[in-house]
């Protein structure tokens, strides 16, 4: 879907509910008849950046018999890694060092735990065990436990001992691991890396297979037409399961993922149409009419908050924004505008040396999480001193997502 106005994106939506039918009809989605999700192929990552606090680490030798290694950082958080006999081919001089902090991660501020494990890369032959205290309590409700790779790169859910009431991530590689706060914003976007990187695997198994079952059309491999078939049915259902309705989940936590969702609500449906699963049948997503009118509900009533920076020449802003979808004024080193809010519109300016103005803008919104979008703006002025200057220009602004206003 292109970059819309969230207003028209919810009017195409309902539309495209209305267009498909009024009659919906159940589908059976127990049928898992083709391959599970390939976690073989590479994911789309999530890349955090990690400062350390290279004052508090501990360094510990470990021999082939098994060991433990113990750190306490400066907030009195605790880690204790224990390593099993037989994890290790010899002894391995093995290094925790505690997080400052971690930018990028979807983690609610609060209280943070984490710790950096070396040798990185590290691999185990069994599994190892890191315990971890947090300095100060975060209820087992709160807690995202989550671990990554290298110095920061594929941040993701740690496995951990669900049986445990303590927190203790299972390991078989370094490099870290922690637990954060969570809040409903945080919890969706942990849900949205998940639906992100199943959706990628998802597809490449449906491309790989569409692509197989063509050579067989031209007589290439004729026996594959019905497993063609139930690799579809079976891509297809995985991909509601773990994109659709993860990503309707994390909607409902966060507002400014319901147009994700509502998109890929709409790409399923169109792909069951055009791929024939359910031949005879209007409709072939159980309740879409109902789904997409609930995403488009939230949509339309989610404030859009983002952080303006840029302008033209004198006039430069940085503010922050509530919602742009609503009227919203900008400030700066001249002028104060007054925008009359949604992804196009007009707007009017007053500054010092009677300046003033009036002009239409245009917001661009990206596909995707947590990226920056842009707004270019311009229009006539004029600025009255011992006579009258009248000028015009583009201004030029980046938008970058922020956390919803209080």
């Amino acid at each position: 879907m292109s970059k819309t106005n969230s207003k028209v994106v919810v009017s195409v939506l309902l539309l495209l509910a209305v267009s498909l039918s009024c009659k919906l009809l159940n589908r059976t989605t127990s049928r898992r008849k083709g391959p599970a999700i390939d976690f073989t192929t590479p994911g789309k990552s999530l890349d955090v950046k990690v400062q350390l606090d290279k004052k508090q680490t501990a360094t510990a030798k470990v021999p082939h018999t098994g060991g433990s290694v113990s750190l306490t950082s400066a907030d009195g958080s605790k880690f204790t890694l224990d390593v099993p006999a037989k994890a290790l081919d010899a002894e391995t001089t093995i290094t925790l060092t505690a997080v400052k902090s971690i930018d990028g991660a979807p983690l609610a501020e609060g209280a943070m735990a984490a710790v950096q494990l070396e040798p990185s890369g590290l691999f185990l032959k069994e599994m190892a065990t890191l315990t971890i205290v947090p300095g100060k309590e975060i209820p087992i409700k709160e807690q995202i436990i989550f671990g990554y790779e290298s110095d920061g790169k594929d941040y993701h859910l740690a496995l951990v001992d669900a049986k445990s009431k303590e927190i203790k991530v299972k390991l078989m590689q370094f490099s870290g691991a922690g637990v954060g706060s969570s809040s409903d914003s945080a919890w969706a976007a942990n849900l949205m890396i998940q639906a992100s990187d199943a959706s990628t695997r998802l597809w490449q198994k449906l491309g790989a297979a569409a692509q197989a079952e063509r050579a067989a059309q031209f007589g290439i491999d004729p026996e594959n037409e019905s497993a063609f078939r139930d690799i579809v049915e079976s891509t297809l259902d995985q991909f509601e399961d773990q994109v659709v309705l993860k990503e309707m989940v994390a909607a409902e936590l966060d507002c400014k993922f319901a147009q994700k969702a509502a998109q890929d609500l709409i790409r399923l449906e169109r792909t069951r149409q055009l791929s024939d699963v359910y031949p005879g049948q209007p409709f072939m997503t159980k309740d879409f009419n109902g789904k997409l009118e609930k995403l488009s509900k939230i949509a339309k009533e989610c404030p859009a908050p983002y952080r303006i920076v840029g302008g033209l020449q004198d006039w430069q802003t940085d503010t922050a924004v509530c919602d742009i979808m609503k009227p919203f004024t900008l400030t700066g080193s001249c002028c104060t505008m007054q925008l009359s809010g949604g992804l196009s519109g007009t707007y009017t300016y007053t500054g010092i040396f009677n300046a003033n103005g009036t002009g239409t803008y245009t917001i661009s919104l990206p596909d995707g999480i947590g990226k920056p979008g842009t707004m270019t703006g311009g229009g006539a002025g004029e600025i009255t001193g011992d006579k009258v200057y009248t000028g015009s220009g583009v201004e030029k602004y980046t938008l970058t997502p922020i956390e919803p206003c209080k």
